[in-house]
């Protein structure tokens, strides 16, 4: 058991070793390229000024472009999806059955992306304070009206899919919604899904390192304060914490 744990750290190390380098190298990449951007006259803070700029014009536009882009691929994927439906007629799994599936699954993706998008402009309205009432009131209204709709295509492709899996149950408008998904899955499926959200904690983690060490380059160019870095790391923190009570847990459950 020594010899194989050993084996394996031996193995781990060069590539572990080979990744710490290639950091220390791209940090000191990028603190050269700073330090001659601040020798040749090049300013953050002008730098930093015209990206506000930008976004400030953004903003009132934010969520209707994007929404109309967003939420009309979610309909041609529903309205794909539901064709496809009508002339299934409900077999075994097939082609048809796959392909439906894969729509709905897009059409979920770009309505969460969707969600998150309108958050982020809203809390750039808050920040940039678009001035004029009819402004501000004209960009709530289609906030509000962009996130219905994202939540009504969320529902239609619910239903679509428990239209496919008669045992499936649950309204995207209740809060518990998740749950009881998943308490009317299968072992396959929830096997699927046990899958998926840890490649999501793996991959959330990583990105999570990778932009701590972008924020801690960027304090090192712009006028940053800690608390990008605290929100940043503290989500970080409730993720591994999380995951870690949850597994201490399921592991005191008996065994079926």
């Amino acid at each position: 058991m020594r010899k194989q744990e050993k084996g394996e750290n031996r193995k781990a190390l060069p590539k572990f070793a080979l990744t710490m380098l290639g950091s220390l190298l791209l940090g000191g990449v990028i603190g050269f390229a700073v330090g001659c951007s601040r020798a040749f006259g090049l300013e953050a803070a002008a730098l930093a000024e015209g990206l506000s700029r930008a976004l400030e014009a953004a903003t009132p536009w934010g969520i209707p472009v994007t929404s109309v882009l967003t939420l009309g691929t979610c309909f041609l994927l529903y309205r794909s999806a539901a064709k496809k439906y009508a002339a299934w007629g409900g077999g075994d799994e097939d082609e048809t059955s796959e392909a439906i599936e894969q729509a709905l699954s897009w059409a979920l993706l770009l309505s969460a992306v969707q969600l998150l998008v309108n958050f982020f402009f809203m809390a750039a309205f808050c920040v940039y304070c678009i001035d004029g009432e009819i402004s501000a009131l004209a960009l709530v209204g289609v906030f509000v009206v962009s996130c219905g709709l994202v939540i009504f295509a969320q529902q239609k492709a619910v239903d679509l899919e428990r239209k496919m899996n008669p045992e499936k149950h649950g309204s995207v408008y209740d809060a518990k919604f998740q749950k009881k998904w998943l308490e009317s899955c299968d072992e396959s499926e929830r096997r699927q899904i046990g899958q998926a959200c840890y490649r999501a904690y793996m991959v959330t983690g990583r990105f999570c390192m990778g932009l701590w060490l972008v924020l801690v380059i960027l304090s090192l160019v712009f006028e940053l304060s800690l608390l990008p870095v605290f929100v940043l790391l503290l989500v970080m923190g409730v993720m591994q914490v999380t995951y870690s009570l949850e597994c201490i847990r399921l592991s005191k459950r008996p065994s079926l």
